[in-house]
């Protein structure tokens, strides 16, 4: 059980690691972009988060889908392994 608190606390704390290592550095983007500030904040401010958006809920979708079907571990654990680098 200490294992599985771990491991969730763990990715909890990751989940949004990349939008929040983005967040501070929205005006540098849009300027390395050539983006004024309305296109910023349309482009990296909401775009960005839908495109996450659209991409993690089929993916968590199938994963619970697949938590369901599959009973090997390892097996799980490569298709969350192959969906999260696709």
């Amino acid at each position: 059980r200490e294992v599985a608190t771990t491991l969730y606390l763990l990715t909890t704390s990751l989940l949004f690691a990349d939008q929040n290592l983005m967040s501070p550095n929205l005006s540098a983007i849009a300027e390395e972009f050539g983006f004024d500030d309305n296109t910023r904040d349309k482009k990296l401010g909401g775009d960005i988060a839908i495109a996450f958006f659209m991409v993690g809920v089929p993916a968590s979708f199938l994963v619970g889908c697949l938590a369901d079907v599959i009973h090997k571990r390892s097996l799980l654990f490569l298709w969350v392994i192959l969906i999260g680098e696709g």
